[in-house]
């Protein structure tokens, strides 16, 4: 498009020649070399170097153009590249060249009009400024504005025109032929969303804009003769009146020569582009960013649709939307993202002294980088920590410090959907930077594409499917040592695996976790820890929403393959003896029905559930059991009750009340993770301890919940003659019934006994059948009156309030006022509940006193 507008240009130049020697109206002066590198960076902001040879060109040309002060001296800089490589970046360069160039013709002295045009690759002339003099036309005198416009109409920038201006011939003798106008296709948006009518908004844009409205130099003014441009940008925005829109400025230049002046300027273009459209009648909420030349686009501002009220919002300036990074080549991406990462912490992020907590005052600069990292989503970031100090005084508890620093800011910017890999490095004060943080680009994370699979056989797709897990998990998941929590810098690639088996969801996933070790040196725990890897994997895929059906093996060090996880397909004819065969029910009596549901619950729990010493959580390695556990009794009626019973090791002689609480709560946490699975069964929860001398267990089974009500205090129906008197007595006497097996707590303690847990359920339900009664809970303490003092009191009140917080959490709504009594009544540690002759507001007001 470039090469075309160029030709077009000098088609329409043609034109105008009144003399038959071509010569006379176009001179050729010369051509300067350049050099072009990152070596040259120190040297210049674009990183372009002059050698001897073009400083000695321009020598030359000097004083054939001083020979000439009417003319017009045309620089048309020119970079590397072949034509088809042609770019903004590139037609950047050549113009910084041009601009270079200008610069040591003025220093020598030239005083003609000088012109700058930045012609990329298009011809594919190499690094180089070519100069030719431009005669005026002689038959008028023109002031210097208007040799001015004449000249930017004759030469509109080549890469500017294939927005769709028309190029228009700068004569004198004859008249002006109107400014050609780009159609706006203004579309009907009636009937669509706010997103769908901004996605047309956005393609419109593109199609009529794709290089933004062009700013010449260093001015921030819209030049007229693109005017008709913003007049039918400004028709088209009207026919989006709800939307917001974007206005990005931009300067010529690298990356890394970006500065304070050059976002100034790119700021003033936004500002100047945003009142035009506004004067034009646009009623748009605008919101201006200027980028300076981070993102390396020349000369321009680029229009973005915004969605209703985010114009508005603080975010607005700092989000890099749209295609302001699209066509980038991976050199040029770095070289942007390095640049704007470097000055969104150029304010600093301040943390708390010998702190890793990050400031409130740093929050813009942590919202200023995730908008940063999002537009720039597939690049692995090194994220260094430093603390004060000079390089001598660096310490181990200095780089934990500054380590601990940049962890908190990765999880910070992973918190506001940053989806890149932080990897962060604790420096300390090594390199004596003082309290930072420094970021920048490594390396972009592995990219994939999901194959066309139309037409493919069974066995073609599942080897595709095959082929692309390899290859998202070459980099591997870093779990950190003895650890199976998947790190937050792996949710890329978590997804990436997702994202994968959503387009195969019939396939089965086998997912094998391995560790470091050889296979000599593998042991139980580590065949833990890998099984443990794999499931907490399967967990964090499905809730990206992958569905298929995942198996997960823990390896531990038995291959000899190192740390990492492997992902293949499986027959499904495979996993069939992994899982327990449910018969068909549907012809059994009730007692067959209990004696097979028996008999699957003790298979499936027969050597596993291996908690972790004195832990109570479930291990991830048995939750494959648990979900063995809950399909078996999804297949049978939820009549069936069950008890979940939990076993410690040890013998029956050294059971003691820890050992039955551990058992309970690890009974619990199996019910738990049951009915998490879907299970709608009534389950009741019971610790043994070593009583049974079984050893560490779980077991499942039905059992007949009749049994337990002989052991429940009878409620009688109210009977409506009944007084309010004789239902607080007969309250006391149903709640001494209840508490005739006392609410225990562990010594010295406010922590009710888990073997007792049935005594409040009890207490619970006779309160909730007397709802309209206040009731005082007493808490007591071991010792003789004698021996009271102020702690036994506050202990027993503490444990009465404890007996509150259980029965509120069993549903009850009463009023219950706690009071704690140490041993003033020496009836040794309980807690006495009953309900007073006063009224709910009497009894607040005692306890308050």
């Amino acid at each position: 498009a470039g090469r075309c507008a160029h030709r077009q240009l000098q088609a329409a130049w043609c034109q105008e020649m009144t003399v038959a020697d071509a010569s006379a109206v176009r001179r050729v002066v010369g051509e300067v070399d350049f050099e072009y590198g990152c070596e040259y960076l120190d040297e210049h902001d674009a990183g372009l170097h002059l050698p001897q040879a073009g400083s000695d060109a321009l020598l030359r040309a000097v004083s054939e153009v001083k020979a000439n002060p009417a003319w017009t001296l045309l620089l048309e800089g020119h970079c590397r590249g072949l034509p088809d490589e042609i770019d903004d970046i590139r037609g950047s360069i050549a113009e910084e060249a041009a601009d270079f160039c200008k610069e040591k013709l003025v220093e020598a002295g030239v005083e003609n009009e000088i012109l700058c045009r930045g012609s990329g690759c298009a011809e594919g002339r190499g690094m180089r400024v070519s100069m030719c003099l431009l005669e005026p036309p002689p038959a008028a005198e023109r002031t210097p504005e208007e040799r001015r416009r004449g000249a930017d109409v004759l030469w509109g920038n080549v890469l500017g025109d294939v927005a769709g201006h028309a190029v228009e011939a700068a004569t004198v003798d004859t008249p002006q032929p109107p400014v050609e106008v780009f159609e706006f296709k203004v579309p009907d948006v009636t009937g669509l969303s706010d997103a769908e009518q901004l996605a047309v908004l956005e393609e419109e844009l593109m199609r009529a804009v794709p290089h933004g409205i062009k700013f010449e130099g260093h001015r921030a003014s819209i030049h007229e003769n693109d005017m008709p441009m913003v007049r039918g940008i400004a028709g088209l925005l009207k026919a989006f009146p709800r939307l917001g829109v974007q206005c990005a400025g931009h300067t010529h230049g690298q990356p890394k020569g970006n500065n304070l002046a050059k976002r100034v300027l790119a700021q003033e273009r936004a500002v100047a582009l945003r009142d035009a459209l506004a004067e034009e009648g646009a009623p748009n909420a605008m919101a201006c960013v200027g980028f300076g030349s981070a993102l390396a686009r020349g000369g321009c501002v680029r229009l973005h649709g915004l969605l209703p009220g985010e114009a508005e919002s603080e975010d607005a300036t700092l989000r890099i939307l749209g295609w302001n990074t699209a066509g980038l080549t991976l050199e040029q991406e770095v070289a942007s993202l390095d640049q704007l990462l470097s000055e969104a912490l150029e304010q600093g992020l301040d943390f708390q002294p010998n702190k890793a907590s990050i400031s409130k005052s740093a929050a813009g600069v942590v919202r200023r980088l995730s908008w940063i990292l999002q537009a720039f989503p597939n690049w692995v970031i090194v994220c260094e920590g430093h603390t004060k100090g000079r390089p001598e005084e660096d310490s181990e508890s200095k780089q934990r410090l500054s380590q601990v620093r940049a962890e908190r800011l990765a999880a910070a910017l992973h918190k506001l959907g940053v989806q890149n890999r932080i990897e962060c490095f604790g420096l300390g004060c090594s390199q004596g930077l003082g309290m930072c943080v420094r970021m920048r680009a490594r390396e972009p994370e592995c990219e994939f594409d999901i194959p066309d699979t139309e037409g493919f056989s069974q066995e073609e797709l599942l080897r595709a499917l095959d082929d692309l897990l390899s290859k998202i998990l070459q980099e591997g998941i870093a779990f950190e040592p003895n650890s199976h929590d998947v790190p937050p810098s792996n949710l890329r690639l978590i997804r990436a695996i997702a994202r994968a088996l959503k387009a195969f969801p019939d396939a089965i996933i086998l997912i094998e976790g391995h560790t470091k070790g050889k296979p000599e040196e593998n042991s139980d725990m580590k065949r833990k820890l890998s099984q443990a890897r794999a499931e907490a994997v399967r967990t964090a895929v499905r809730m990206e929403g992958a569905g298929n059906e995942m198996v997960c093996v823990g390896q531990g060090s038995a291959a000899g393959m190192g740390a990492c996880l492997r992902m293949r397909v499986v027959d499904a004819s495979a996993l069939e003896s992994n899982e327990a065969t449910i018969p068909d029910i549907s012809g059994m009596s009730r007692e067959e029905q209990e004696a097979l549901l028996n008999r699957l619950l003790a298979e499936a729990l027969e050597g596993t559930l291996e908690f972790e010493p004195n832990s109570d959580v479930v291990p991830i390695s048995d939750m494959q059991t648990v979900r063995s556990l809950a399909r078996i009794l999804k297949a049978f009626p939820t009549t069936f009750s069950l008890k979940c019973e939990g076993h410690t090791k040890g013998t029956p002689e050294t059971n003691s009340a820890a050992r039955i609480k551990l058992s309970h709560l690890r009974a619990e946490a199996v019910k738990t993770a049951v009915i998490a699975e879907g299970v709608t069964h009534s389950i009741r929860v019971v610790g043994r301890g070593s009583e049974e001398g079984v050893g560490m267990q779980v077991r499942m089974f039905v059992f007949d919940p009749s049994a337990l009500q002989e052991h429940q205090v009878t409620i009688p129906e109210a009977e409506p003659t009944m007084s309010r008197e004789e239902r607080r007595l007969l309250l006391n006497d149903l709640l001494a019934k209840a508490l005739k097996r006392k609410i225990a707590f562990e010594p010295n303690s406010v922590n009710i006994e888990v073997s007792v847990s049935d005594t409040v359920g009890e207490i619970a339900r006779v309160l909730k059948a007397f709802p309209e009664f206040a009731v005082v809970c007493e808490g007591h303490a071991k010792g003789a009156p004698e021996t009271n003092n102020v702690s036994k009191v506050r202990l027993s009140k503490a444990r009465a309030e404890s007996v509150r917080a259980a029965l509120v959490q069993e549903g009850v709504d009463t009023d219950i006022v706690c009071k704690g009594r140490g041993s003033v009544e020496g009836c040794g540690m309980c807690v006495h509940i009953f309900a007073p002759e006063e009224d709910a507001a009497s009894l607040q007001a005692a306890a308050q006193t």
